[in-house]
């Protein structure tokens, strides 16, 4: 078995093409040991976020963390996040876990605390995808019966109230009803079509004639399919969550068609967060793995 020092080495290889399961298959063995090191990592990178792209491990620790339901890692993880600019730029250096699993992340740390995730939700100031993600975190609390449909749909119908009565970002405002019909928003259907009819929503990402095709299923149905949905739950192994990133699995690349006019010869260099060379737009570790 690896001590923990060897643990973080591999973690914090270079190599982005190398999945480190032995390091991680240690981590997980030795929780104890090994959690005031992962502490220590993301409380670095949380002081000193210009380091980020620097220390790998800081990407493996988060998930691990996550897994451990590690509530010291929770006010660490939303100090970093809760930092994030505006700008497309302020996401890069973590690739697509904003969008992707942050909101897994924070349901799963923060022993149904909600207090600093709500202050992410509402805090303008914050990055908007870290919004969603905060907001989405909610959702998956409640998706694992820790937060109760009553709780949940009242606090939504406050952030509703917030929106209407002030000028807030159009995509979060997406993100909130997005959200909403991921709980079959039946109790918040008046707030958010007005929210529509007010044109404070980002229709690029939802409409209306979507809201009311949501409202149509079976609530019953459209709750079953919540507790099915993979990227409404907790971390529970982060080898299986990370494991089937494209980035480790370049030979499966090979097989994608490519972007026109790009030269496969750059392959092996592109990195984590790099763009995918298929040209999906997508960040190259979460696209193209069949």
């Amino acid at each position: 078995m690896l001590t923990i020092e060897q643990i973080i080495a591999k973690l914090n290889t270079d190599n982005d093409s190398i999945f480190p399961r032995e390091a991680l298959e240690d981590a997980i063995l030795q929780q104890s040991a090994i959690t005031p090191s992962l502490l220590s990592i993301i409380d670095e990178i949380a002081g000193n976020p210009q380091f980020v792209e620097d220390t790998p491990a800081f990407m493996y620790a988060l998930y691990l963390l996550a897994q451990f339901r590690e509530k010291r890692a929770y006010p660490i993880i939303v100090q970093y996040f809760g930092q994030l600019g505006h700008e497309d730029e302020a996401l890069y250096p973590t690739g697509d876990m904003v969008t992707e699993d942050l909101n897994s992340i924070l349901a799963s740390v923060c022993n149904s605390d909600l207090g600093l995730i709500k202050q992410l939700i509402e805090d303008q100031d914050v990055n908007e995808y870290v919004r969603s993600a905060a907001l989405g975190s909610l959702v998956i609390l409640y998706n694992n019966d820790q937060i109760s449909r009553g709780d949940l749909v009242s606090y939504i119908e406050t952030l509703l109230d917030h929106c209407l009565e002030q000028k807030e970002d159009a995509f979060f405002v997406a993100s909130v009803v997005c959200n909403s019909c991921d709980i079959h928003p039946e109790e918040l259907y008046d707030q958010l079509v007005t929210c529509f009819d007010q044109e404070l929503v980002d229709e690029d990402i939802i409409n209306k004639e979507y809201l009311d095709r949501y409202l149509e299923i079976d609530k019953d149905k459209a709750l079953t399919r919540l507790k099915e949905n993979r990227q409404c739950r907790l971390i529970n192994d982060v080898i299986t969550e990370m494991e089937w990133w494209a980035c480790f699995h370049p030979d499966a690349n090979l097989k994608q068609d490519l972007a026109p006019g790009f030269e496969y010869a750059n392959q092996s260099k592109v990195g984590r967060n790099d763009p995918c060379p298929c040209g999906s737009g997508k960040k190259y570790k979460k696209c193209c793995l069949y």
